[in-house]
């Protein structure tokens, strides 16, 4: 599962952080850019660290073609054309880019993306055992 946005400096560093914490263990979690920053994003750090007790320190920016295969990728509403991953299913999310701005902005984004993060599992997670039952017809 791939988390995609255009700098991977925010938004899709905090969706990889709540997938690694939610998605059971097993499931290969990444984060890329389309055109990667430097850095993750330091607000996004102090306050995913800060508020939520998740470390991004040790993170950087990738590009897509960085992070291997993929099954699931999801965009973050980036407002340039997404990627195309051959086979992969594409989950289209718009998140706001908080980058830059207050602390509200920042807690609401990673709340909004906790929240879709958890369901987006749950679906997955149905998702394959349906697939594993009628695997077994």
């Amino acid at each position: 599962m791939a988390f995609v946005c255009t700098h991977n400096a925010c938004r899709s560093q905090i969706a990889e952080a709540w997938a690694n914490k939610y998605a059971s263990e097993g499931i290969r979690v990444v984060s890329a850019g389309t055109h990667p920053d430097e850095m993750v994003d330091p607000g996004a750090v102090r306050i995913m660290r800060s508020n939520h007790g998740i470390d991004l320190s040790g993170k950087h920016p990738k590009r897509l073609d960085e992070v291997g295969g993929i099954d699931v990728l999801v965009t973050m509403g980036c407002g340039v054309a997404c990627p195309y991953v051959p086979g992969a299913l594409l989950v289209e999310w718009d998140i706001p880019d908080p980058m830059g701005g207050r602390d509200e902005a920042y807690d609401e984004v990673i709340e909004l993306i906790r929240s879709k993060v958890k369901v987006l599992i749950i679906e997955l997670g149905c998702r394959c055992e349906i697939f594993r039952r009628a695997s077994r017809l």
